[in-house]
């Protein structure tokens, strides 16, 4: 059986082709991206950063990414934070959801460089890690909007060191 060339030959190409047609199939069928409308809102989603004493959350939608670290250094019931975006923003707002509370008041940022890639701000509201954080950011008149656990705000690791310096 392992004599016949033809046969050892289909035994090195099959596996070749299979991937290739794998790769067209999903070219020419699979779903392609397009870009933001202008006046819609789409949702940003939370990496897994999110959900646990990270220091950091991540909040993504495509190609479009916010990185916000919030700290208690703002003084008693409110909270610094520092946002970085990919794309420059037109605006910024963030505010906190207390558990049983309904509604919340958005805080808008300042920018915080020429590009307006950097936000930073202080947001009245209960450091408390239940609490649930909203964004809604603006850019070339869309808006991105999201809600994330505040988890991320205790920076933590096994080892007792700060190792974001």
């Amino acid at each position: 059986m392992f004599r016949n060339f033809h046969f050892i030959v289909a035994l090195l190409v099959a596996p070749a082709l299979a991937i290739l047609a794998w790769y067209a199939a999903d070219t020419a069928l699979g779903e392609r991206k397009e870009p933001a409308k202008e006046g819609l809102g789409y949702e940003l989603i939370g990496d897994s950063n999110c959900r646990y004493e990270s220091g950091t959350c991540t909040m993504t939608n495509g190609n479009f990414e916010l990185d916000i670290q919030v700290d208690r250094a703002g003084g008693e019931n409110q909270l610094a934070v520092r946002l970085e975006s990919a794309h420059p923003l037109d605006a910024m707002t963030m505010g906190w959801v207390n558990p049983g509370a309904e509604k919340t008041e958005q805080t808008a940022l300042e920018p915080a460089n020429d590009r307006r890639t950097r936000w930073e701000g202080v947001i009245p509201g209960e450091a408390s890690t239940k609490a649930r954080m909203r964004v809604l950011a603006r850019a070339d008149g869309t808006s991105y909007y999201g809600e994330a656990k505040t988890v991320f705000i205790d920076y933590e690791t096994s080892f007792g060191e700060d190792f974001r310096k």
